[in-house]
């Protein structure tokens, strides 16, 4: 495992890439708020890959606010990678039902488990559940996940894809790179 705790972004996603290569990974998921990881993405992986940039859900922020504007959304997708927003199974439901009734559901302590590993390993778990659920990526087939803690990547997972119905048959196959100390 790589410790990302001294890298940058760029850094992070070579090392990504590198590993897609050498273990022939064709679909890539990565976290991008901004969009800034996805362009990076799109310079660094090899052309013809499968890589989706998922977006925080729109209203995350603010009511019918998204952050990915859409001026470099497009230029994300002249790259040749798909977008997608959708729900975030660990935060949208959760988030909303915590701070109405001050319950935890199930699905919080899961995402507050997996952060024990750092934030970005519980981001690369639901991006491919979300990525899954969407159908743009397949059940079943390990994939690559990339995310961060605040701005830019700096945890890499391979994942045996699962969707959030199946989320318990997801299995982390291998901790590529993540940040000793965050």
């Amino acid at each position: 495992m790589f410790d990302t705790s001294e890298m940058d972004t760029s850094q992070v996603l070579a090392t990504a890439s590198d590993y897609s290569i050498k273990h022939d990974i064709n679909d890539i998921v990565l976290a991008t708020t901004k969009g800034n990881t996805a362009i990076a993405g799109g310079d660094i992986f090899r052309k013809g890959s499968n890589i989706i940039a998922v977006t925080h859900s729109t209203g995350f922020v603010r009511e019918n606010y998204q952050e990915l504007e859409s001026s470099v959304a497009k230029k994300i997708e002249e790259k040749g990678i798909r977008i997608l927003t959708s729900v975030m199974p660990f935060h949208s439901w959760n988030d909303h039902y915590r701070k109405r009734s001050g319950a935890v559901m199930p699905t919080t302590i899961i995402a507050d488990t997996l952060r024990l590993f750092g934030q970005g390993t519980k981001v690369c778990v639901e991006i491919v559940m979300m990525a899954c659920d969407a159908g743009m990526i397949p059940q079943g087939k390990p994939v690559l996940a990339i995310a961060g803690t605040g701005k830019g990547a700096d945890t890499v997972l391979y994942v045996l894809g699962r969707n959030s119905r199946k989320f318990f048959d997801m299995k982390i196959l291998d901790v590529v790179a993540k940040p000793k100390s965050w």
